[in-house]
């Protein structure tokens, strides 16, 4: 999947920044050794609880002031990033690599 330059920034951003990062990647982990992961729900959770507020932390440090986060990043750009970081730990956790 060819993510867009925006989505993949963001992507990068965000799984850099441990503190978004790394509680969504071990929520997720705990689902999916209880056999409770649903990917669905698991895209959502990453765009609302690790993308936007990454969104809006880069935003604040490299965006201009007339321009708002979630112009800078729409809710479409937060899904297919959000998308992507899903795939990634989903094969991680194939490989049996878990956020404990």
């Amino acid at each position: 999947m060819t993510l867009s330059d925006t989505a993949r920034e963001l992507e990068l951003y965000a799984t850099n920044e441990q503190a978004y990062f790394k509680p969504v990647a071990k929520t997720l982990s705990k689902k999916h050794m209880k056999s409770e992961f649903h990917y669905e729900r698991a895209i959502h959770c990453v765009e609302r609880y690790c993308l936007t507020p990454a969104a809006k932390q880069y935003k604040r440090e490299h965006g201009s002031m007339t321009q708002s986060w979630h112009s800078m990043f729409p809710k479409a750009v937060r899904l297919e990033a959000a998308e992507c970081i899903v795939n990634e730990l989903l094969e991680e956790f194939r490989l049996g690599n878990y956020w404990v």
